[in-house]
C-alpha cells in the first residue's frame, strides 16, 4: 500500500520535495483508507519514512507541507483524476449497502475494524467517500435493516 508505481513517481516529478512527500503521503493513505488523512498525525511514521525513501527525500520535510491549504485540496483533485475516483451515486451507494449486508456486517466486526473495511471497499471500488453524515446514516440503516433480518431468522 505504501509503495510508488511509475505513474505515481511521475505525478509527483517536478514539485518540491514537501510538495512530493505530501501528495504522495495522501495518495498512499487513501489508497489504503479510502479518504484523505486531515494532517499528518493520520500517517503512520514508518510509512511516511518508506515514502520519502522512495522519493528521497527526508521524512521531516512533511512538515512544510500544506495539508488543508490551496496546495492540499489541490494535491487530493490531482489524486482523484489519478486514480479515477468516480462520486458516490445511487448505483455505487447500492453496491456500498449491498456488500455492508452480504459481507461485512454479518461478520459483526468491532468499530475500529468497521472503519477500517469501510474505508477499503472505497478504495477497492474507487468510490469517493460520501460525506460523515450521509455515510452515518448509510451505516446505520445497513445496521438495523441487518438486524431486523437476523431477528426474523
Amino acid at each position: 500500500l505504501w509503495t510508488l508505481g511509475p505513474a505515481d513517481l511521475a505525478l509527483v516529478a517536478g514539485l518540491p520535495d514537501a510538495g512530493r512527500l505530501g501528495l504522495t503521503a495522501q495518495l498512499a493513505h487513501w489508497r489504503a483508507q479510502g479518504r484523505f488523512p486531515d494532517d499528518e498525525a493520520d500517517l503512520p511514521p514508518a510509512a511516511v519514512g518508506r515514502l520519502a525513501a522512495q522519493l528521497g527525500v527526508g521524512a521531516d520535510v512533511l512538515e512544510a507541507y500544506d495539508w488543508s491549504g490551496r496546495t492540499g485540496r489541490r494535491h487530493r483533485r490531482l489524486i482523484l483524476d489519478h486514480l479515477a475516483v468516480a462520486a458516490v451515486d445511487d448505483a455505487a451507494e447500492a453496491r456500498f449497502r449491498s456488500w455492508l449486508a452480504e459481507e461485512l456486517l454479518p461478520r459483526e466486526p468491532s468499530p475500529s475494524a468497521l472503519e477500517g473495511e469501510v474505508g477499503g471497499w472505497f478504495a477497492r471500488e474507487r468510490v469517493g467517500r460520501p460525506g460523515a453524515w450521509r455515510l452515518d446514516r448509510i451505516l446505520r440503516s445497513a445496521r438495523a435493516a441487518h438486524d431486523d433480518t437476523a431477528l426474523r431468522r
